[in-house]
């Protein structure tokens, strides 16, 4: 046990020593962009999830437009009654 010990002392072994910077590894991967093959089902995706949105967000649009019109007669027709 003896030997142990002087043997991590003389080789400058270190049970607990903190990780060196040297031996980590990032988790990311940086690649050199490539514009001559470009991802078309990324830009299909992006370009689809754009339209679908819009489209999503007109047809609310005239919803609520339908709706608003709707009101509008049911109050004016309301209020016809009462005079």
């Amino acid at each position: 046990m003896a030997a142990g010990l002087r043997a991590v002392r003389r080789w400058g072994l270190a049970a607990a020593a903190p990780p060196r910077l040297a031996f980590t590894r990032s988790a990311s991967v940086v690649k050199k962009a490539n514009n001559e093959q470009p991802n078309w089902l990324g830009v299909g995706m992006a370009f689809g999830t754009s339209a679908a949105l819009w489209g999503f967000l007109i047809k609310e649009h005239n919803e609520d437009e339908m709706e608003y019109e709707r009101r509008k007669r049911e109050r004016r027709h309301k209020y016809e009654g009462c005079s």
